[in-house]
């Protein structure tokens, strides 16, 4: 299969930022909730006092979130309709839906560009060798000739695919909220590896027992640099099957290693 080179360093950057730590890093992300009787860490007020000032950014809406506070809910409203960019928009909605908003509006936002993301049929840019291992720099002749199909400049596409995409699912999959079942069940047939990645997170921070078929069956399917990503999220069932397929999956035994210690001190609540 032939490959169209990539000048530059731009796209070495998405991937290591994506392959590499898409998964790893969410798991690793410091819980910043305050301990019971304790006060609220410094930091939760500094990022309330960002987000008024708007400077809105999705680690201070972490920072609310993971806190749990609400009286952050009346000043994200007003960001939520000043804010121009979608993905900041889907932040700010993420956010709201975590801390308990029940305005449905906020939801129907993530979710709608969570499904454009998940039906997209657009093919993974990067190609792999016959190993099953990453090819730097390159895209695949697939996504070229579809970028030509649907005359898309490749370089755009791949930054939508590598960067935009896996975003908007993650937006929806760390709320943990239950009405995001089937639309993650749906992603794991994605064509794209972040995107399954991502949605097999959210099953598991859902504990969704039965979905780990499916995300057993992605693993099988995707070259090895993917199946060691996805794989990740298995590691946070604590059932016979999703174990026993983690070890499978997961070659590196020092990663693996790990993420059985988050798991074991944090649960799922540390996958984003």
């Amino acid at each position: 299969m032939r490959h169209m080179h990539i000048t530059g360093g731009s796209f070495g950057k998405w991937l290591g930022t994506w392959l590499g730590c898409a998964l790893l890093c969410g798991a690793l992300y410091p819980i910043l909730l305050a301990q019971a009787g304790q006060p609220r860490p410094k930091s939760v007020d500094d990022a309330i006092n960002e987000v008024k000032q708007g400077q809105v950014n999705p680690a201070a809406l972490q920072r609310i979130a993971r806190a749990g506070a609400v009286d952050a809910i009346p000043v994200l409203h007003q960001q939520f309709v000043r804010t121009q960019e979608d993905l900041l928009k889907e932040a700010i909605a993420s956010a709201l839906v975590r801390l308990g908003d029940k305005d449905r509006s906020y939801w129907d936002f993530l979710e709608t560009h969570a499904r454009e993301a998940v039906l997209s049929d657009a093919p993974f840019p990067v190609p792999f060798d016959t190993q099953g291992n990453t090819v730097r720099k390159q895209f695949s002749q697939e996504f070229l000739e579809w970028a030509k199909t649907n005359n898309i400049d490749p370089q755009a596409a791949a930054t939508a695919q590598m960067q935009t995409v896996p975003a908007q699912i993650t937006f929806l999959a760390m709320t943990g909220d239950q009405r995001g079942l089937e639309l993650l069940r749906r992603a794991m047939a994605s064509r794209n590896y972040l995107v399954q990645a991502v949605a097999a997170k959210g099953l598991a921070k859902l504990q969704d027992v039965d979905s780990v078929p499916l995300i057993i069956t992605a693993c099988k399917r995707a070259p090895a640099d993917a199946t060691a990503l996805i794989a990740r999220s298995l590691v946070f069932f604590n059932t016979p099957q999703a174990q026993s397929a983690a070890e499978t999956f997961i070659k590196n035994r020092e990663v693996l290693d790990e993420l059985r210690k988050i798991s074991s001190d944090k649960g799922a609540d540390a996958l984003f």
